[in-house]
């Protein structure tokens, strides 16, 4: 009878041991799973070129070809390494002041991964000061990028991903080559110190006290996902019938030599960053005394990534202010007609129920 039940008990501690050997894994290979990785700069601003005789304005890539020695960025560099369950397992960070390959190898488990690279300007060597944050990084599924400021020519980002498989003891390549994402736009306001063509080259005060470009559901983040549904994420859901700023809203003091001027007194050129797809667009101002801002000049447009924009508004011309693609064609085509009256007749419009929305005010 003790025999069996030492029989019965031996049987029962080889069947606890088996058991809990099937929870550990013992792995004598000692090879390293390498993961060569190579992301080519090149691409994120080599598409943003024009040439602007008519302005005298040329190659705005040249503004960040010497990004590293006269404007004091550095290209902000971000991989993020997802695996089969979507979640994130490693990154590579690093910042460069030129636009050469940044080459870098890690150690991953064997496995699928989808590989994500954002390239995007900083003001240092510290993520704190990139022009994009990094939001909810941990899942593919919920990680998204955001513009810091989309009011100037730094906030352009490039994009890239690849899915690979790293196999055990093997080195495992990708080469990522990120693209642009959205539009870069210079707005060109100009005659906006005269109350009329009679006026000048006197200066009188036209009533303008804010000159703006708005837009119909401006998106402000990008999802990293490769496969997500909708890239965009917008300010509210898109088609919504509100109205947002896309430019900072311009006042005089923002004009050059008009600091002790209270109204607009030499043209100015600004830029601001696009990252819809397609846009609701339209011109407008704040006269002296308004609450809100007159619309003028409605239009769809559908933005290219990559590509540079035009927004031209002249006072002293009356039809459609100029959007579109900067290329230096338009002013064969923009309306000449002068304007014989002051600001009254800009706005003499029946506003739709869409254009009387309050416009939404949005931090850029």
């Amino acid at each position: 009878m003790k025999k069996l039940l030492y029989l019965a008990l031996g049987g029962m501690i080889l069947l606890a041991t088996g058991c809990n050997n099937d929870d550990i894994t013992i792995d004598t290979d000692t090879s390293i799973n390498e993961v060569a990785v190579s992301v080519s700069l090149q691409n994120l601003f080599s598409s943003y070129d024009f040439v602007d005789t008519y302005h005298n304005i040329t190659q705005i890539q040249e503004r960040y070809r010497t990004f590293h020695s006269e404007a004091g960025k550095y290209i902000h560099i971000r991989t993020l390494f997802y695996n089969s369950n979507g979640n994130l397992v490693d990154s590579i960070v690093d910042y460069s002041s030129t636009t050469n390959t940044l080459n870098k190898t890690i150690n991953l488990s064997e496995g699928k991964y989808t590989v994500v690279s954002i390239l995007n300007f900083a003001d240092g060597e510290d993520y704190e000061l990139s022009r994009w944050y990094l939001c909810d990084k941990e899942k593919l599924s919920t990680a998204f990028i955001k513009p810091y400021n989309r009011g100037i020519l730094w906030s352009i980002m490039s994009y890239d991903s690849k899915t690979i498989t790293v196999e055990k003891g093997k080195t495992t390549t990708v080469s990522l080559n990120p693209s642009p994402v959205g539009a870069l736009c210079y707005g060109f306001f100009q005659d906006f110190q005269y109350k009329n063509e009679a006026t000048y080259p006197t200066i009188g005060d036209n009533d303008i006290r804010q000159i703006a470009i708005y837009s119909r559901s401006v998106a402000d983040g990008y999802y990293l996902d490769p496969n997500a549904v909708d890239k965009y994420i917008y300010f509210d859901d898109p088609g919504y019938s509100g109205w947002y700023f896309l430019s900072n809203r311009i006042i005089p003091e923002d004009f050059a030599s008009s600091k002790d001027y209270g109204y607009f007194r030499t043209d100015l050129i600004s830029y601001f960053y696009i990252l819809n797809p397609s846009s609701d667009l339209c011109f407008g101002c704040k006269v002296d005394g308004a609450t809100g801002f007159f619309p003028y000049g409605e239009n769809h447009y559908t933005i290219q990534d990559g590509k540079t924009y035009l927004a031209y508004w002249d006072w002293f011309k009356v039809g459609e202010p100029y959007f579109g693609i900067a290329n230096n064609n338009h002013w064969n085509t923009y309306s000449t007609k002068s304007r014989s009256e002051g600001f009254e007749d800009m706005f003499e419009l029946d506003l739709n129920s869409n254009l009387k929305s309050d416009i939404k005010e949005i931090k850029n």
